[in-house]
């Protein structure tokens, strides 16, 4: 935000004439102070912010952990949104680069500054400035893929967190299922008491025990 702030206020009483271009042309800090580690204001500003981002998610984790099961897919849909058409942006900058470069390449010392390079479509009061466009529209999509690999880890910990039920069956799926009965399987048998051999038939009379009583 210092970055922005900055440029911002030094472009009011010099406004470029291309958008985002204050941002691109200078390197910060001077090479004449870090001639080895040096970088544009918006290349120092996308690194700030990326970070910024990632750090502020871990720190809200266990807030998005309370959050209910609709909210956090509606936050996974909309990030999923945005990762979309950055990604789209990306790519129609990059080719709008690498054409100008190939078809504009009309400087006074070619090869051009490719930090010249800016897009006038559509029809825009000021152009806007390539490089300044595809960093920022490659953060976007940076923030928005972590974001998705962010609420995936919290879905996968509210998973380990919250026990899986065992299934229950119905009771009309209890009665689809078939089932194995072991059915015993019973035998008769017919005991005789003999006191004859085993040659002839052996005929049973019944005895009858009589109590006479006066």
């Amino acid at each position: 935000m210092a970055f922005i702030g900055y440029y911002g206020i030094l472009a009011l009483g010099n406004p470029p004439t291309v958008i985002g271009q204050q941002f691109v042309l200078t390197e910060f800090p001077p090479q004449s102070i870090s001639p080895w580690l040096f970088a544009k204001p918006i290349t120092w500003f996308c690194y700030a912010a990326f970070l910024y981002w990632s750090f502020g998610l871990e720190a809200q984790k266990i807030h998005f952990l309370k959050y209910s099961d609709r909210t956090r897919r509606f936050l996974l849909i909309v990030t999923a949104f945005i990762a979309f058409g950055a990604l789209y942006e990306i790519f129609f900058n990059f080719m709008l680069w690498s054409a100008l470069e190939v078809l504009a390449n009309n400087c006074a010392s070619p090869p051009c500054n490719p930090d010249l390079a800016f897009n006038q479509f559509p029809n825009l009061r000021n152009p806007l400035s390539l490089t300044f466009s595809t960093k920022v529209v490659t953060l976007v999509f940076s923030m928005a893929v972590y974001s998705l690999y962010f609420l995936h880890r919290v879905e996968r910990e509210i998973e380990k967190r919250s026990p899986t039920p065992a299934p229950t069956f119905s009771r009309h799926e209890s009665y689809e299922v078939d089932t194995i009965r072991n059915i015993p399987i019973t035998r008769s048998y017919s005991f005789a008491v003999t006191t004859e051999t085993r040659n002839g038939a052996v005929e049973h009379t019944p005895t009858t025990l009589r109590f006479d009583h006066e």
